[in-house]
């Protein structure tokens, strides 16, 4: 039976990784997934013009060669063909669950537990993914929180030694179909699950 529940929840994480992947793909990021995984599941990255201030897909340089028109793939930006393009880089920490029936049909139970239980670095962050409907994944609802790790301290208590040396101290939270998190707490407010929903343009955030 423990074989079976551990096999599902393999399911669930890969089917969460793998909608993830291509969702980050369609936003343009290139991703690169952990041969060893040790915290870091993804590494991102997309091209950045400084001097556009923007990011950019490499300019391709249309050169006559041997009387022929050819394709030539520059670092330069596409859009100002000047400046030389940065590489921007982000790590991610992904997390799948799979929600738990309750009394009401379109509310689900899920846990999270952070496996970076400290606030890591600037461009390193959880995406955290909830999906509804696992026994028909080809139905299923996904909904994205994604936050960096500095934030988890909003809705958790990261100073609990239960915290900081067992994965049995998660985070329980009830979920609507349209991804409001429920919960309410007189010491956390639960509200900051608003603004981590669907949120990938906190990825776009670039810093020098």
């Amino acid at each position: 039976m423990s074989e079976n529940i551990d096999k599902k929840k393999q399911v669930i994480g890969l089917y969460g990784e793998m909608q993830l992947a291509m969702k980050l793909h369609a936003l343009g990021w290139q991703v690169h997934r952990s041969y060893i995984d040790e915290g870091i599941d993804f590494v991102i990255s997309k091209y950045f013009c400084k001097k556009c201030n923007k990011f950019s897909n490499q300019f391709i340089r249309q050169v006559q060669y041997e009387g022929k028109n050819s394709k030539c793939v520059t670092n330069l930006c596409e859009f100002c063909k000047i400046q030389k393009l940065d590489i921007i880089t982000k790590y991610l920490q992904v997390k799948t669950s799979e929600g738990k029936p309750t009394n009401e049909e379109t509310i689900r139970m899920f846990s999270f537990h952070p496996k970076i239980r400290y606030d890591l670095d600037r461009n390193v962050f959880y995406v955290w993914t909830a999906v509804f409907g696992e026994d028909d994944l080809q139905k299923a609802t996904i909904h994205y929180y994604i936050f960096n790790t500095d934030e988890v301290c909003k809705f958790d208590n990261l100073a609990l030694d239960t915290y900081q040396i067992t994965d049995n101290q998660k985070t329980s939270l009830r979920i609507n179909l349209q991804g409001k998190v429920l919960n309410s707490s007189k010491k956390y407010s639960y509200e900051c699950f608003k603004d981590f929903h669907n949120n990938f343009m906190i990825l776009e955030k670039v810093d020098y």
